[in-house]
């Protein structure tokens, strides 16, 4: 009986192992070059939507839509630009193989 008790916590120590790890690591480089696509499609979609609702409250129509969507692709990209150098600089200091280009 006390074999079935050591194999039923073990079965529930391997769940409960597997339920609280993550399943990437936060600071992978995945998560951060897949966080940068979204960070960019966000800022794009905020100015869009704060745009839109100037529009609504002023009846200016597409005026502010059309500008702080530019200015939100702007925005986004310059950021987006900073963090690939940032990200790249990183790579190269910390993996060899990166140097030879």
């Amino acid at each position: 009986m006390s074999e079935q008790t050591n194999d039923n916590e073990g079965k529930k120590s391997s769940l409960k192992d597997f339920l609280t790890k993550p399943l990437v690591k936060a600071d992978s480089k995945t998560m951060q070059y897949s966080g940068l696509g979204v960070t960019l499609a966000v800022t794009i979609l905020v100015f869009l939507w704060v745009g839109m609702w100037i529009d609504g409250k002023f009846s200016t129509s597409p005026w502010f839509t059309i500008g702080l969507s530019l200015i939100g692709m702007g925005a986004g990209f310059y950021s987006f630009y900073l963090n690939i150098k940032k990200l790249t600089a990183e790579d190269k200091k910390n993996n060899p193989k990166f140097n030879k280009y």
